[in-house]
């Protein structure tokens, strides 16, 4: 589509110039998305992506975060009237854009987990080690807290929504 845009009706893809309605400026959006493609991108981007993937919200900062890259808000969270923000009930979601995601970064998310007292949060990596997954099963066992570790590859192929 992008190079009909470009070839046949000489428009120019520009972000900065479809975001200032230039005529004849296009961007593609939502594309499919493959593991090679989601390795190469900006590390915010792809945090925005793996958490709107598993239909969260991304935060609006992406620096100094305290650890939460997102929130999945779960259904019917109703708006809180004290600040017209959501309710208390929120998952924190965690991404990594690396491979072999360890034990250091549960335990660290562990730590977020218990500082915002939330019983459930979400991961999402390319993939884990195996300390990794026994540290969250560790942590489970010890606290009753649940940490869903999601690999992009099974986010990719929507595997993720049976184990929401």
């Amino acid at each position: 589509m992008a190079k009909r845009l470009r070839d046949v009706c000489k428009m120019r893809e520009s972000e900065p110039g479809h975001r200032a309605h230039e005529p004849n400026s296009f961007i593609v959006r939502d594309l499919p998305w493959s593991i090679a493609k989601l390795k190469d991108i900006p590390p915010f981007e792809f945090e925005n992506w793996a958490v709107i993937a598993l239909g969260g919200i991304p935060n609006k900062v992406q620096v100094g975060d305290m650890g939460i890259d997102g929130r999945i808000f779960p259904v019917g969270t109703k708006p809180d009237d004290r600040n017209s923000m959501f309710a208390g009930d929120w998952f924190p979601v965690q991404v990594k854009q690396m491979d072999k995601v360890g034990r250091p970064d549960v335990d660290s998310f562990e730590a977020v987990m218990q500082r915002e007292d939330r019983q459930r949060g979400f991961m999402v990596a390319f993939s884990y080690t195996g300390d990794a997954e026994a540290e969250r099963n560790a942590f489970q066992k010890k606290t009753g807290r649940i940490i869903k570790l999601f690999t992009v590859a099974a986010t990719l192929e929507e595997q993720h929504l049976h184990k929401m």
